[in-house]
């Protein structure tokens, strides 16, 4: 069969089958002066190749008119297709009507009732689509099943309403052939699902198992993308090794980009030469998916998402959901983006957990910390206020979710203070040398090390009340549950290419703690057990109580005032070499698999 190329917008575009270019005719797309060729053929018009001029078949006398495919109706309006051609038609008073197709020249009939022969094509409003046990990736819709939509198959049937021209027609499914698959207009059995509203692509584990969406925020140059490179690679690990839980891609056209990532850092070829991965846009192809909601032209972000299952399941805390992340641009969360046709951050206020990415070689005061041999600290105007970023995540929280001026969120919340190898020599606690989760014996599954998380939570907590205080008392005022927690994604200092770009060496890798804010997410959720400290050999009569969602305590070194949130509940710090008890939690933590009222995953 052949193939031909088109000349779009000055570049060539394809290839594409006879039906498909048919079909750009029909649609006015291409006219007899395009350009089309051949595959190994030389350009010429379009008037050039006869084969691309549908003519109407030929019928016998006294033969009924084929019907044309009904795509829906609107207040009215009928819109129809022409069984031959495919061109879209769309009015009032056609119901009945013999018509003669303007493009191919068939004559058809209009059916006087506007049965959907295949399901129905028609895009539906946000508020007509009622909500339901799923909920899009894409665009946060909850939706009942019985709504999905279904990715047509036949060539013909290019061009969707709402996903764009170059993408199949969705459809709702009437027809079903012997095996329980859709039949698309033509046919043609379909699997592939879509979301009623955003008409994008859902993989089938979202309609089958539940999901936990995570936020990555951080400023524009903060490493998310390395970052969720690292943490996606070293999970694929840790989780089977020490959690006897396997991390899987559960659609691979839809984790691609990230994919890629992977195997530009972690399985480069030559080890030697610096890696670098491209900055994350705001729109643009690889990153977010434009769509047509309501006739607006909207940018929505790509999520990644990975089964997370059990590998056996007796006795397991752990149960089959996805997990859904999202690497949005540092832009996005700058005050003053968060539009209709940008809704790129959206996925916060749903959010399971929240991981905040500080880079202190962005922040004015904690670069002094900074090893100077990072090229990271060259450029000087990548200084930024991310207090105020992470006071524009909590304002997006707070209007999405409707909460009270007052109200604290249940969301947990790790604030991941970034490129841990250019500032560790200000850090005691040391914790690459730091084991966080307790193996068992028996060899059953781990358990996160409570004492030693909280312990290095607190220590950092105390370096970035010197240094950015505002971010600790912002974080912790909005939050109920606040962890800190030293991540480097590389393990060594950054290094520049030839071209003057910032990457890593891949045979220098070694990342540090890239897991531990995650786990902590899961252990949160109730998803992965954790041991709390002994509390043996503390200091005796320490005058500590809990008021409200915080424990206070006068801090035994400096006299100030200090208020920790819940996280903190039974655990035991050492400050100024002394041992601390805190009281011992109540009842279980908040983290459960419980899910809050309005949560957007429920």
């Amino acid at each position: 069969m052949s193939v031909y190329y088109i000349h779009d917008n000055g570049v060539s575009v394809g290839p594409f089958e006879r039906d498909i270019l048919l079909k750009f005719v029909a649609s006015g797309r291409l006219n007899a002066a395009s350009a089309v060729r051949r595959e190994d053929g030389a350009w010429a018009t379009l008037a050039d190749f006869p084969e691309l001029h549908r003519t109407a078949p030929s019928r016998e006398a006294g033969e009924p008119l084929p019907f044309a495919a009904i795509l829906g109706e609107n207040d009215g309006r009928l819109r129809f297709a022409c069984p031959d051609c495919s061109l879209h038609y769309e009015g009032e008073g056609y119901r009945g009507r013999r018509l003669t197709c303007g493009s191919c020249g068939t004559v058809f009939q209009v059916p006087d009732e506007p049965v959907l022969p295949a399901g129905r094509f028609d895009a539906e409003l946000a508020d007509e689509i009622p909500d339901g046990e799923i909920t899009c990736p894409h665009c946060w819709k909850s939706f009942p099943a019985d709504r999905m939509l279904y990715i047509s198959c036949h060539p013909a049937l290019l061009g969707d309403p709402v996903a764009g021209d170059m993408e199949q027609l969705r459809f709702l499914p009437a027809k079903f052939n012997a095996a329980g698959q859709p039949l698309d207009n033509h046919g043609i059995p379909c699997t592939d699902m879509a979301c009623p509203r955003c008409h994008l692509r859902i993989p089938s584990t979202v309609a089958d198992l539940p999901s936990c969406g995570f936020s990555i925020v951080g400023a524009p140059s903060s490493g998310k993308s390395y970052y969720l490179t690292a943490l996606v690679h070293s999970l694929r690990r840790t989780l089977s090794e020490l959690f006897s839980c396997s991390f899987l891609d559960v659609d691979p056209l839809l984790n691609a980009i990230l994919d890629g990532y992977e195997r530009t850092i972690f399985m480069a070829v030559d080890r030697k030469a610096v890696a670098v991965l491209p900055k994350t846009q705001q729109t643009g192809r690889d990153f977010s998916d434009q769509v047509l909601l309501d006739g607006v032209a909207t940018d929505l972000p790509k999520p990644f998402i990975f089964e997370l299952k059990p590998i056996a399941s007796a006795g397991k805390r752990m149960e089959n959901c996805n997990v859904i992340f999202y690497d949005n641009a540092g832009e996005h969360f700058q005050p003053g983006t968060d539009v209709l046709i940008n809704p790129a951050t959206r996925h916060l206020a749903g959010s399971r957990g929240i991981i905040f990415l500080f880079d202190p070689t962005n922040d004015a005061a904690m670069r002094r910390l900074c090893n100077r041999q990072d090229p990271q600290m060259a450029d000087a105007a990548k200084v930024s206020d991310q207090a105020v970023l992470l006071a524009e995540m909590i304002n997006r929280i707070r209007r999405h979710r409707n909460m009270a001026a007052s109200e604290k969120a249940d969301i947990p919340l790790v604030i991941a203070v970034a490129k841990y190898d250019a500032w560790r020599g200000h850090f005691a606690p040391e914790p690459e040398k730091l084991k966080t989760v307790v193996e068992s014996a028996d060899c059953s599954d781990g358990e996160l090390d409570i004492g030693i998380l909280q312990q290095v939570s607190f220590a950092l907590r105390e370096l970035m009340l010197e240094y950015a205080p505002a971010v600790v008392s912002s974080a912790e005022a909005f939050f109920r549950r606040v962890w800190f927690v030293p991540v480097s994604n590389f393990g060594c200092l950054a290094r520049r290419d030839a071209n003057g770009y910032i990457g890593i060496v891949p045979e220098e890798l070694h990342p540090i703690w890239v897991e531990e804010p995650f786990l902590i997410l899961l252990y949160e959720l109730g998803l992965i057990g954790g041991t709390l400290p002994e509390r043996s050999g503390c200091v005796p009569g320490f005058d500590c109580r809990v008021s409200g969602d915080s424990i206070m305590f006068r801090h035994p070194v400096s006299g100030k005032r200090v208020l920790l949130p819940s996280n903190y509940l039974g655990a035991v710090l050492e400050i100024g070499k002394k041992r601390y008890a805190m009281p011992p939690e109540r009842g279980t933590h908040a983290g459960t698999r419980g899910t809050a009222a309005g949560d957007l995953w429920s």
